[in-house]
């Protein structure tokens, strides 16, 4: 009877995590050391630095749905939670960033429009060539 259980228990753990797509992930952009991934729902996209063999560190949190990159800076909008409502800017210089740097450090935003487009004006930042059209 003891089997029964174990076996039961090991069937239905595997149901489970199957049923949630816990590993359900996928690369929609990747430039320099960034990539734009969501996990687990197409909404749920971020932005990550590669940390290599597999790993990430989070930059900007979901929902991003636009970006930019010319070799130095990324930018970025964000429906902050999914809410289509609001859009926040961000700016990564690449150049300051590293494995080892805390996201608050090297990530500027969030910004509104009107403070993205003056820093933009400054640093001659990238268009934002990548839109996912269904996040919008």
């Amino acid at each position: 009877m003891n089997n029964f259980w174990r076996l039961l228990t090991t069937v239905s753990l595997g149901v489970v995590l199957a049923g949630c797509g816990l590993f359900d992930s996928g690369v929609e952009w990747q430039g320099g050391h960034y990539v734009l991934l969501w996990i687990d729902t197409p909404e749920n996209i971020s932005v990550y630095r590669e940390l290599g063999s597999g790993n990430h560190i989070g930059r900007i949190d979901a929902t991003v749905y636009a970006l930019g990159w010319d070799g130095r800076y990324l930018v970025a909008k964000q429906h902050p939670g999914g809410d289509k409502s609001k859009v926040n800017y961000f700016i990564i210089d690449g150049a300051a960033d590293s494995d080892d740097a805390e996201p608050q450090k090297v990530v500027v935003g969030p910004l509104t429009e009107s403070e993205y487009l003056v820093r933009s004006s400054q640093l001659k930042l990238p268009k934002f060539s990548k839109v996912l059209e269904s996040l919008e």
